[in-house]
């Protein structure tokens, strides 16, 4: 039959299309710009290799994550506004972002397209940062014009000057040459090489480059460039008289140099202009461990040199002819720091180095040590100096504080020291200074100083002499600011008696402590309260002051405070001298400590508490029980094993609730609370429930089934009980509710229907398979008989051949069934293929006339010992969820192979068989799939227990390997795939596994 024309065209046209989608396709691979595209529900579908690399995407993240979850923090930007307005319809938009988690700016086109939108970007960090630094370089542009060592000059287009810097001037011996015609004021640059590169520059705008010499009056070799610029030309000019004059030295001195290299301590090299090394001394190849580098290039030598401070001087100094000096560090495989010269000259430049690794280190050390002398001077305040004694230099050490009140460089001799000192101690001072000198020990000495605002300081001085060959050389040591405690000192000794004073008329009990812990002084009014006088306080006679049975526990606070030097606090009776009775009072003591914090004596007081401690002591007592009492009641409130939660009574709003309620409903207590219950559990008659209780009529073990908002794909179930909560007026104010969830006490009441049903069909099963063998096997012998009568006609035959083979179908079949459900005593071996094969046997009918292929090979002939009965029930439930999965027919894979695992407890490996079971099915989404493994979980509503994979993963487990499920519902390559990895164990190992026995639980 012809096809029709139109069809050709269609036909022609599709094949068109997939070839230009293909094509597309390709170019956006190579496309060095990004470009992703996003569904409308916001996952990543595509992403060619730039879009991978700038996102910092990775294969698994395609198709599988939102936007929003790669990179959360684009949510709330402007980008997110963006990307929504384009998803939402609105017009394609650009925009270039900053993605900071990247440090990346990114110039991104939004488009709009039919599955959502696609991003087309590329990044232009470089840019961003190069407008930034533009800016930047503009502002400091005429100061390093200013500053720049060579000449520079603008001339504009009537070539007259408008800019010239300092060199210029120098160097063109003038003070002005602004509005100076280039001709006329220097007329030598009429002559060549000048005119004509001038010209160059200004009329056709080409940068030039020149070396020329310039007549009297100047009488200089100059090296110029001139660059184009908008408004004429830019000269720049070096004066290298004194290069040219020494080129004319250089091929005389170069054999010299050549030698002297090879003998100097330094090491040099040369490269020409292709960065060939053309010359190396022997000190250079010993140091950088190569002598194989002449005529090599040092980039490809040292590639590390490329993208560091070699790298940059080297090329200034190659392109720009200008010398430097730096120090830099070479990583691997030198791991050395080096002080570099580098020089040009006409063939190339010339580097001198040294290795200063050890300098560095010392260095180092040396600043690490400086940084914490001077922190340690700067944070206590001393200056550390010498003094010169046959000269009287005087110096301080670097980070010395300015303790004396001067600038420490003003100090620079004991001249000007001496003038600082106050006078009544200057006598003094020099006498300390001699006794120095001539002890030679450490001298300690207080004086004062008058510092530059005209104030009085206090200083403490330590000094010794340093003595060389027995004469004394100079005086080393350091000085501190002491003002502060002096004048404690003196405010101390003050006070001390006003005081005293104070003390003695105070009405309070006020007493003192020695730093050891003896009480040395007592208040007249806390002496007469106890009966006694001041020398019955020493040693311990003061403890008799209190109740014996306080008595130790005084002594031990008291004591523990002397050698913690805490402060003492402590409730004890005090007894009445007169009256000899014991009330109680509160003792409190501080310590009093000097400048340095050492404790100089203990003051403490005593109060009468004994009304308010007799009171407080009952109340206290009650308080704690009551408070012991409600902390038990919340520890059971939160922790009570059943779901607890109190309501208002009006709206049935959460007013209170444990954490296994919240647990219950699925959200955290805080997202609960002041929601009302039927928002939380949308249930059929819950709502008339709490009406009902509200009344004050309570409800007591309902039960009740629904799902929760939080969770409203699970069928859940409830036993509760609601109670009113009233006032004393009789009114309810407030609702408590105590729930218990059974919902997998009621799954497994299901379950436990389902599985003896299905345990009576399969000893029906096992009985009839028994019964029918005798039967069977008569009539197989009565088959034989008939087959082998002389007289049966062929066509006879070829009827009793069917029946014999249909026959022997049956009754492989009931044995299979037989074996199948007998229960194993000990475990076997039994290879993969016998495994599998019975259970595809058992299923072939099912599978042939669900239209599923059977694609079965096995790989392994090696047996695996194991309880083979509950390894077949593991393959049953895998193949028939498969079968199940294939409604419309499809491809059942059996693949089975030897394989090792490694793990964290078998790190050298375990070999075992590994047993593959793939279907074409419709595959599971990500939410079923990390559920499978869970006890009554299942997606079969009445048809399924949601027991089979929980159990088949126990059985395996137990024989200590894994079953592990990967799925998928994308249409290019839905399925499931189940993997089963059973290890090679001995027979003692396996025996052990105390496997439990029973019937198949089919999924």
């Amino acid at each position: 039959m012809e096809k029709h024309p139109a069809s050709l065209e269609l036909n022609s046209a599709d094949a068109k299309s997939a070839r230009m989608e293909v094509q597309m396709t390709s170019l956006l691979e190579r496309f060095s710009d990004g470009v992703l595209m996003m569904d409308r529900e916001w996952r990543v579908t595509y992403a060619n290799p730039a879009a991978m690399r700038i996102s910092r995407l990775r294969p698994e993240d395609l198709n599988s994550r939102t936007h929003w979850q790669l990179y959360p923090e684009t949510v709330g930007t402007v980008i997110e506004r963006m990307y929504r307005d384009v998803m939402n319809g609105g017009d394609d938009a650009l925009i270039v972002y900053y993605h900071e988690p990247f440090d990346v700016w990114l110039d991104i086109n939004i488009f709009s397209i039919e599955e959502g939108i696609a991003l087309h970007y590329s990044d232009v960090t470089s840019r961003k940062r190069a407008e930034q630094a533009r800016d930047e370089s503009m502002r400091k542009l005429e100061q390093v014009m200013a500053a720049i060592t060579d000449s520079v000059v603008c001339i504009d287009r009537e070539w007259n000057c408008t800019f010239a810097n300092d060199a210029a001037l120098k160097i063109l011996q003038t003070d002005s040459l602004i509005g100076e015609n280039l001709w006329t004021r220097f007329p030598g640059n009429n002559d060549e090489p000048f005119a004509s590169n001038y010209r160059a520059a200004m009329d056709q705008r080409i940068s030039t480059e020149f070396e020329a010499y310039y007549p009297e009056p100047l009488d200089i070799w100059f090296r110029v460039s001139a660059h184009p610029f908008e408004d004429g030309i830019i000269i720049f000019s070096s004066d290298i008289t004194s290069r040219k004059r020494a080129e004319a030295l250089r091929e005389t001195t170069a054999r010299r140099l050549n030698q002297v290299l090879e003998v100097t301590t330094d090491c040099v090299f040369t490269l020409d202009r292709e960065w060939r090394f053309s010359f190396l001394n022997g000190r250079a190849a010993t140091v950088l461990y190569r002598d194989d580098l002449l005529g090599k290039n040092i980039w490809d030598e040292f590639p590390a040199a490329i993208s560091s401070d070699f790298g940059l001087y080297y090329h200034r100094c190659m392109d720009e002819g200008i010398a430097s000096e730096f120090e830099s560090f070479y990583p691997e495989p030198l791991n050395r720091w080096f002080s570099i010269q580098c020089r040009p000259y006409d063939d190339g430049i010339a580097v001198y180095f040294r290795d200063i690794t050890e300098k560095r280190e010392l260095d180092q050390v040396f600043r690490q040590q400086r940084d914490v002398i001077t922190f340690v001077q700067q944070s206590a305040r001393i200056a550390f100096w010498t003094l010169e004694l046959a000269t009287g230099k005087l110096e301080f050490d670097v980070g010395s504080y300015p303790v004396y009140g001067h600038p420490l460089a003003k100090l620079n001799s004991a001249a000007a020291f001496r003038a600082i000192i106050h006078p009544a101690d200057q006598e003094q001072v020099s006498a300390d200074v001699r006794r120095a000198v001539e002890s030679g020990g450490l001298v300690v000495n207080d004086f004062r100083v008058i510092d530059d605002q005209g104030q009085t300081r206090w200083l403490e001085a330590r000094s010794q002499a340093v003595v060389l060959d027995g004469t004394p050389v100079r005086l080393g040591g350091m000085t501190i600011d002491v003002s502060n405690r002096k004048q404690n000192e003196d405010a101390l000794a003050a006070g001390e008696e006003r005081y005293r004073v104070l003390i003695e008329l105070s009405p309070q009990f006020v007493w003192a402590g020695s730093p050891k812990g003896e009480v040395t002084y007592a208040n007249q009014g806390f002496l007469d309260y106890l009966s006694f006088a001041m020398e019955d306080l020493a040693g311990t006679g003061w403890l008799r002051a209190y109740d014996p049975v306080d008595q130790p526990r005084v002594l031990e606070a008291w004591r523990g405070s002397v050698l913690s030097g805490e402060a003492l606090e402590i409730e004890a009776r005090l007894i009445n001298g007169k009256t000899r009775e014991a009330r109680w009072w509160w003792i409190r003591a501080l310590p009093l400590r000097d400048g340095a914090g050492i404790i100089v004596n203990w003051l403490g007081v005593a109060v009468d508490i004994h009304d308010r401690k007799t009171a407080a002591d009952e109340l206290h007592l009650r308080q704690l029980e009551t408070e012991r009492q409600r902390a038990e009641l919340e520890t059971v409130y939160r922790t009570a094993p059943i779901g607890l939660a109190l309501f208002d009574p009006v709206e049935f709003r959460y007013l209170r609730l444990n954490d296994r309620q919240a647990q219950t409903v699925g959200l955290p207590a805080d997202e609960i609370l002041g929601r009302s219950v039927t928002e939380i559990a949308p249930i059929p008659g819950l709502n008339e429930m709490f009406q009902q209780v509200a009344r004050g009529k309570p409800i007591r073990n309902a039960l009740i089934e629904g799902a929760t908002a939080a969770r409203p794909e699970e069928h859940r179930y409830w036993n509760v009980n609601y109670f009113p909560v009233f006032n004393s007026d009789g009114t309810v104010r407030a609702i408590t509710a105590a729930s218990l969830e059974i919902t997998n006490q009621k799954k497994a009441e299901l379950a436990l229907i389902q599985s003896e049903k299905l345990a009576a069909v399969g000893r029906l099963a096992s009985s009839i398979s028994h019964e029918i063998n005798n039967p069977l096997e008569a009539v197989t012998n009565l088959l034989y008989l008939i087959a082998h009568e002389p007289e049966l006609p062929l066509t006879a035959v070829q009827y009793v051949e069917m029946a014999q083979s249909e026959l022997a179908r049956i009754s492989e079949i009931a044995k299979q069934a037989l074996r199948f459900h007998r229960q194993a005593v000990s475990a076997t071996s039994v290879t993969a293929e016998a495994l599998v094969s019975t259970v595809l046997n058992l299923y072939r009918g099912r599978l042939v006339n669900s239209n599923i292929a059977i694609d079965a090979s096995y790989r392994t002939t090696k047996p695996v010992l194991c309880f083979e009965n509950d390894i077949r029930q593991v393959l049953t439930n895998l193949i028939a969820n498969s079968i199940d999965a294939m409604r419309l027919g499809g491809r059942l894979i059996v693949r089975a192979n030897d394989a090792t695992s490694y793990s964290t407890g078998y790190p050298e490996g375990r070999p075992g068989i590994l047993i593959a079971i793939a279907d074409t099915g419709h595959g599971m989404s990500k939410a079923v799939l990390d559920r499978i493994f869970e006890p009554f979980y299942t997606t079969k509503a009445l048809n399924g227990t949601g027991l089979g994979l929980w159990i088949s993963q126990g059985i395996i487990e137990r024989h200590g390997g894994y079953l592990r499920v990967r799925s998928s519902e994308e249409i290019a390559h839905r399925g499931t795939v189940a993997t089963i990895f059973l290890p090679h164990r001995s027979a003692g190992e396996i025996e052990n596994l105390n496997l439990p026995q029973g019937s198949i639980v089919p999924i």
